[in-house]
C-alpha cells in the first residue's frame, strides 16, 4: 500500500466494486448497459461519462473489502470477451478505433492462442459469436453514444493506458518486448490523434458601469 499515490487523482475508469456518482449523471448517461449482466459495465459507464466531458477520479484513502475469486467460474471468459468488444465498439471514437484496428486484430489472434492454451477457447468463440449477433444493436448504440460526445478523440485517448495487466493474458502480457511494443504503438496513436484540446476559457461577467473589475489569478 506504500506505493499508492495518497492524493486523489483521475483514473481511466472506476471499479463497480466501489463506485459513486451523482444521480443526475447516472440518469444522464443511462446507467449500466442492461445487456452486459457481468463484467465491463464499470468500464463502459466510465468511458461514456468521459465522452460526456466528465472526470473519473479515485480517493486513495477509501478502503473497500471485496471478496472475489477470479478463477472461480469458466463462464466469466465469455462475459469478459463479449463485453470487452461491446465496450470498444460502443465507446471508442472513430479516429481512435481506426488507429487501433491493427493492434486489435493482433490482440484477437493472440487471445485465441491464449484461450486454446488455457482451455477456454470454447468460451472465447462463443463470445465472438455473441458480438457478431449483437453487432446491429451495438452499432445503433454506438451512433447514439458518439453523437452525444463532448470531447475530442485525443482527450478521450489520453486517459487510457498501454498496460497489459489483465491476469488472463498470462505470461505473454509480462514479456518486456511485448510491453515495450504496446507502449511504442500507443505513443504513435496519441501522436497521430494530435494534442488534447485546450481547456475552455472561464467566462466571467462584465463589470457594470462605474465598477472596477477585481483582478483574478
Amino acid at each position: 500500500m506504500s506505493e499508492v499515490d495518497p492524493e486523489p487523482r483521475e483514473v481511466g475508469f472506476a471499479s463497480s466494486a466501489c463506485l459513486a456518482l451523482p444521480r443526475e449523471r447516472w440518469e444522464e448517461v443511462g446507467g449500466f448497459p442492461a445487456d452486459y449482466f457481468l463484467y465491463f459495465d464499470d468500464v463502459d459507464i466510465s468511458l461514456r461519462l468521459r465522452l460526456l466531458g466528465g472526470a473519473i477520479g479515485i480517493e486513495p484513502s477509501a478502503r473497500v473489502e471485496h471478496h472475489y475469486d477470479f478463477s472461480r467460474r469458466t463462464f466469466k471468459w465469455r462475459m469478459l470477451e463479449r463485453n470487452r468488444w461491446a465496450t470498444i465498439i460502443r465507446t471508442y471514437p472513430g479516429p481512435l478505433l481506426a488507429l487501433l484496428a491493427p493492434a486489435l486484430a493482433l490482440t484477437e489472434l493472440a487471445l485465441l492462442a491464449i484461450a486454446l492454451a488455457g482451455g477456454w477457447a470454447g468460451q472465447k468463440l462463443a463470445a465472438n459469436a455473441d458480438v457478431l449477433r449483437s453487432l446491429p444493436r451495438l452499432l445503433r448504440e454506438r451512433r447514439e453514444i458518439q453523437a452525444s460526445s463532448r470531447v475530442e478523440p485525443a482527450d478521450f485517448a489520453r486517459h487510457l493506458t498501454a498496460e497489459l495487466s489483465s491476469p488472463f493474458l498470462g505470461p505473454v502480457g509480462r514479456l518486456r518486448l511485448v510491453r515495450w511494443g504496446v507502449r511504442a504503438y500507443w505513443s504513435a496513436v496519441l501522436a497521430a490523434l494530435g494534442p488534447p484540446a485546450p481547456p475552455a476559457p472561464v467566462e466571467r461577467p462584465l463589470p457594470r458601469a462605474g465598477e472596477v473589475p477585481t483582478p483574478t489569478l
